[in-house]
């Protein structure tokens, strides 16, 4: 097998021609579509005697932004936004929350840092939402850069279409969370290690690992994708020099990733950034084993995992260029699923990949021989048109959820949060404690209605919470003493722990609690404030 060399001294990609050997293999235009010099060109490539490859990456990015932005703030923050939006408004000076949120928590700064300015007066929301969707948006377009880089335009452009329309990237960049944006720097990453392999410059590899420590300073998880770069380029016969490639992109890495700690350390929090470290170590699942073999490939959609697998099907598809995105898969699968925490959004890395190989079976699919003129026009856009259709179904639930969602951590926001936490900052005298069931409540109820929140859940043990959380040793007493003069009832958290929701009930009914807001859903209560006289 031989690297394709950049002869022409530019950033440009070697399209193969028609027929042309790739890595050992002759192919066809039905695998890897050639430049066409008759048209105008986008990046170097267009789809000869069809649409202009610029205008089917607009309609597509136009897609992914109109799928990630329609209806995106019906529904308040959750509790991961909350936090992370304070974050950002502690680091601006928000008056509102500086004594709420604490700058340092459980995640690097990068992007709270970026949303700051955003952030520097009032109780804002959607603006941090609409940037983290169009980072999203910028992540398709990443994809289709990965795709033109390893195969051409075409499967480039079908692997962003996948991407934009695909539930489980969709719903995650719809929300203020570190995960969209760590995913669109992990896939430039990607696409400039694709280039190292190309052009064999090590410019590119630098750049790579580079890219790569700034998906870890977003959030940290992405380093297990250091595994899948170092996996790669020891066992792909296309990279030379193996043993030095490794060691200039972990050295690159984590000089970049470094900063977070250093951070820390400058700032005197050493100690803070100890306690989260144990705490994430040693925090107990929140979902069973099998997680990650359920729930993700429903939202990923069954049948794109399926034309993922279903491309190392053919001869053709088992190259350096497969070995890269299986790579990038597969490492960052096994070791979150090695890990007992199981967090939704924990395997969006993994998108961009399965998105790409997915485009690959799909224009690599054929009839058998004796079929095979009827494969480029009828069976395989109509393969490819039923794969993106299963899509939409799960889509229209992320952009229009219905009211009796679930709310599993990382799928959306929590009805009814923004509306009782205005109502609490406009009728509570400031500095009015609240006592909630959990942490999850209290942080979006501190964040829109600025009054300190606590939940009954948070263990008294330091080794079993979050060390952002101050736990109510003696709950009775606090309320009995005027500490807590209202209680937060409310539906999510009671399902999630009912014996803590029953422990509050036990407080309303013992302090004589008397419901003085009710926040419906359908007619049904889903978050009640009571206030309680001791």
């Amino acid at each position: 097998m031989t690297l394709v060399s950049d002869e022409r001294a530019s950033d440009e990609a070697d399209e193969p021609e028609d027929g042309r050997p790739v890595d050992g293999v002759v192919v066809s235009d039905d695998a890897i579509e050639p430049a066409d010099s008759k048209n105008e060109l986008l990046f170097g490539l267009t789809w000869s005697g069809r649409v202009p490859t610029a205008v089917w990456l607009s309609l597509t990015l136009l897609v992914a932004l109109v799928v990630r932005t329609v209806n995106l703030n019906a529904v308040g923050f959750n509790s991961d936004e909350a936090v992370y939006a304070g974050q950002s408004a502690s680091l601006a000076g928000n008056p509102l929350f500086v004594h709420q949120f604490p700058v340092f928590r459980a995640h690097p700064l990068l992007l709270p840092t970026l949303l700051s300015p955003l952030f520097s007066s009032g109780t804002p929301d959607l603006r941090g939402r609409v940037v983290v969707a169009l980072l999203g948006v910028a992540t398709v377009f990443a994809v289709f850069l990965v795709g033109r880089e390893l195969y051409g335009a075409k499967t480039g452009i079908l692997g962003g279409l996948i991407l934009a329309l695909m539930p489980f990237h969709a719903v995650v960049t719809r929300q203020l969370l570190l995960d969209g944006p760590a995913v669109l720097c992990s896939t430039f990453s990607l696409w400039m290690l694709a280039r190292f392999v190309r052009t064999e410059r090590f410019e590119w590899l630098a750049a790579s690992a580079a890219t790569l420590g700034l998906a870890v300073l977003t959030k940290e998880t992405s380093a297990i994708l250091a595994g899948a770069m170092v996996l790669f380029l020891l066992v792909s016969a296309e990279v030379r020099r193996p043993g030095r490639a490794v060691a200039l992109a972990l050295v690159v890495m984590g000089a970049v990733s470094i900063v977070f700690p250093l951070a820390i350390s400058l700032a005197g929090r050493s100690t803070t950034g100890g306690n989260y470290l144990a705490w994430q170590l040693t925090r107990s699942s929140n979902h069973a084993g099998t997680f990650y073999l359920t729930t993700i490939p429903a939202t990923i959609g069954w049948l794109v995992v399926g034309a993922a697998a279903g491309a190392l099907i053919f001869q053709i598809n088992r190259t350096w260029r497969e070995l890269l995105l299986v790579s990038w898969i597969l490492v960052p699968f096994v070791a979150l699923e090695a890990y007992p925490l199981k967090g939704y959004q924990y395997l969006l890395p993994i998108a961009p990949a399965l998105a790409l190989l997915a485009s690959r079976g799909l224009t690599t699919w054929h009839l058998p021989a004796r079929w095979g003129k009827f494969t480029g026009d009828v069976a395989r856009p109509v393969l490819i048109a039923v794969v993106v259709a299963s899509l939409l179904p799960g889509l229209w639930t992320v952009v229009f959820p219905p009211a009796n969602a679930s709310s599993l951590a990382g799928q959306g926001g929590v009805p009814g949060g923004r509306e009782v936490g205005k109502w609490i900052g406009a009728n509570l005298v400031p500095g009015t404690e609240l006592m909630t069931i959990g942490p999850s409540m209290a942080n979006i109820l501190e964040y829109y209605g600025h009054r300190p929140a606590q939940g009954l859940s948070v263990s008294t043990d330091p080794l079993h919470r979050n060390p952002s959380y101050t736990p109510i040793y003696n709950p009775d007493r606090s309320v009995r003493d005027g500490q807590f003069s209202y209680l937060v009832w409310d539906a999510y958290s009671a399902f999630r722990s009912p014996s803590t929701s029953h422990r509050l009930q036990v407080l309303v009914t013992r302090y004589h609690g008397i419901a003085v807001h009710t926040q419906k859903v359908n007619g049904r209560p889903i978050i009640v404030v009571y206030e309680v006289h001791p």
